[in-house]
């Protein structure tokens, strides 16, 4: 299939098929309330790319959207389709990529774009939307969650992480899925559609596993080498298979004192 490019509301679009330590966790991460319930757990997470022109702006509003609400969750997925055309994003991954068009299907849309931000895998938008993505979060801000989840037992070194997750509620037929995210990079980009830009990331996914969510769930990453201490955390969060919806989600910063 012959790639191309257009520009729509604000968004850099390809049109592609869509062929198939041991530390406790901190204060964010089991948030009960009443009613058999569980507060409020919301997960944004941004397609993007180096190689997009439209993706800077949405790479500096996510931050700004985390601070948003203490139950906000913020991860940066590099997608790979825009490597061919002249820069190759050292952070982008055909995983990623996969991902996006999962959430393509399950939202109808005509194709995968950069950038899209999709929040707790209901809402999605092009991700430098403020308005929209605002309107998104107050909506999933009123959705208690059905799953609460911790993180402990985290045991890191540079080549891999290693911890254990509880998960309450309701987790049937539904997946945890784990992110090994770089909490900030600046990157000189010399090709491309950004050539010359230094851009600024936040939450950068830099490994991830999908598996099974059972009661209680071991999970191993790989560290990549470039990775320095102190800037990475954990988030781990519960997906259901059927509809992508997510029912829970934590993370994990580590203590370095």
């Amino acid at each position: 299939m012959k790639l191309f490019t257009f520009i729509l509301a604000g968004a850099c679009i390809i049109a592609l098929g869509f062929t198939s330590m041991n530390k406790p966790a901190m204060q964010d991460e089991e948030i009960k309330a009443g009613g058999g319930s569980f507060k409020p757990a919301v997960l944004l997470e941004l397609f993007t790319s180096e190689g997009c022109s439209s993706c800077p702006s949405a790479d500096r509003l996510l931050p700004e959207l985390e601070k948003l609400d203490s139950n906000i969750i913020t991860l940066s997925f590099h997608v790979d389709y825009w490597n061919r055309l002249g820069w190759t994003d050292p952070f982008s991954s055909s995983e990623f990529t996969e991902r996006q068009r999962d959430y393509a299907r399950q939202l109808n849309l005509e194709s995968i774009y950069t950038p899209q931000l999709v929040v707790n895998g209901k809402y999605e938008m092009v991700g430098s939307n403020r308005s929209n993505a605002e309107t998104a979060i107050k909506k999933a801000l009123q959705e208690k969650s059905s799953v609460s989840l911790s993180i402990a037992d985290v045991q890191f070194d540079n080549s891999k992480v290693k911890f254990i997750v509880t998960a309450n509620g309701d987790i049937k037929r539904s997946n945890l899925l784990a992110a090994l995210v770089q909490k900030k990079a600046v990157m000189n980009v010399r090709a491309g559609e950004n050539s010359g830009a230094i851009l600024s990331h936040t939450n950068i996914v830099r490994a991830f596993k999908s598996q099974k969510a059972n009661p209680e769930n071991e999970f191993e990453l790989n560290v990549p080498k470039n990775l320095a201490t102190g800037n990475w955390q954990l988030v781990v969060f519960s997906q259901q298979q059927n509809d992508l919806k997510i029912t829970g989600a934590v993370k994990y910063q580590p203590d370095l004192k």
